[in-house]
């Protein structure tokens, strides 16, 4: 994989940490009464979180596959891995929704984790701390 692309995956998959963290941190405030669906709550985001981690590395290697195609075969090989990876969430809502052990709300908080973090970091983080040119 590509340097810079590796070091994207990285930097996303260590942000999903710290959102599961915080996410943590919040449904322990919100759920401090009941035990029990904490623990399906965390449980959904850790089982969101790491599907959401893989699924962003397949996303990102099917781009770098995809580069390197011609472009009709491009097409169809992004559109073919695009389905995969929305046939993966659908089996994991689908099984979270059948689990008792699992939150649903948890799981989509979890699966959600990349973009969050995407945009946080593009609109709090780039804002504040970039190198303004001088």
């Amino acid at each position: 994989m590509d340097t810079n692309l590796s070091r994207e995956v990285k930097r996303i998959t260590k942000g999903l940490v710290f959102y599961y963290i915080f996410l943590a941190i919040i449904s322990g405030f919100i759920f401090i009464k009941d035990i029990e669906i904490l623990k399906r709550v965390l449980l959904g985001i850790l089982f969101g979180c790491i599907i959401s981690a893989l699924n962003f590395r397949l996303l990102a290697i099917s781009i770098q596959k995809s580069v390197d195609m011609p472009p009709s075969k491009a097409q169809v090989y992004s559109g073919l891995q695009y389905s995969i990876r929305m046939l993966i969430v659908f089996v994991v809502l689908l099984v979270s929704a059948k689990q008792p052990h699992l939150s649903v709300i948890g799981v989509a908080l979890g699966l959600l984790g990349p973009k969050f973090i995407i945009l946080f970091d593009k609109f709090v983080i780039q804002k504040f701390f970039r190198k303004e040119a001088k």
